[in-house]
């Protein structure tokens, strides 16, 4: 059981490490303001690997959360046996962190592609750029999705261990035990079959 839970916890850091570096690697080379400059009037934005860096974060967020979803399996929101409310709140918080920062690396990812502009009435061009803090925000929840899957991981095994072997009272003998009353179940015993010499 320690196997299986050390393997599931580095198999589960790993993508959430991945899923978070890649998404705080899009904000750092997000396109900025001061980059974009007008041209024939248009907007004119540099090259940023944002963009795949916002889409890989994004598909190793789904990954994580289909890492953990089959590792869990559905019992963490329905009648599992071995599952308790902390458990099922982190499984709950966990999915929820996986989708809000899927929406949010991808959402980041295609405003950071986004080579437009718009014309205001006064006839001045503003270009678009993705907002601080979204790819950042993403790379977070990514994180956290991860963590909230492991924390209701380590939850369930010490449930099933503490079922799994339940204390059984024997009737302790002594003076005041009345054996008929309280009889102990011992296992048969087995004797050799006797032989006896043939009848004359």
């Amino acid at each position: 059981m320690e196997s299986k839970f050390a393997g599931f916890c580095a198999v589960a850091a790993v993508l959430g490490i991945i899923s978070a570096a890649t998404g705080f690697a899009g904000e750092a080379t997000k396109v900025k303001a001061s980059e974009v400059y007008i041209e024939y009037d248009s907007c004119v934005y540099p090259r940023s690997p944002s963009l795949a860096l916002g889409i890989v974060s994004a598909v190793f967020t789904i990954i994580t959360r289909i890492y953990i979803s089959a590792a869990l399996g559905s019992g963490c929101c329905r009648s599992h046996p071995n599952s308790t409310p902390i458990s099922k709140l982190l499984f709950v918080l966990s999915w929820v962190a996986s989708v809000v920062a899927v929406l949010l690396l991808l959402t980041a990812a295609r405003l950071n592609s986004r080579h437009s502009g718009q014309i205001d009435s006064s006839g001045y061009i503003t270009c678009y750029v993705v907002k601080p803090g979204i790819f950042a925000a993403g790379a977070i929840l990514a994180l956290l999705s991860a963590v909230f899957g492991v924390g209701a991981y380590a939850i369930i095994p010490s449930a099933t261990q503490a079922t799994r072997s339940p204390a059984v009272a024997l009737p302790v003998m002594g003076k005041n035990v009345d054996v008929e009353k309280n009889p102990v179940p011992y296992p048969p015993q087995q004797y050799p079959p006797q032989q006896y010499p043939p009848q004359q």
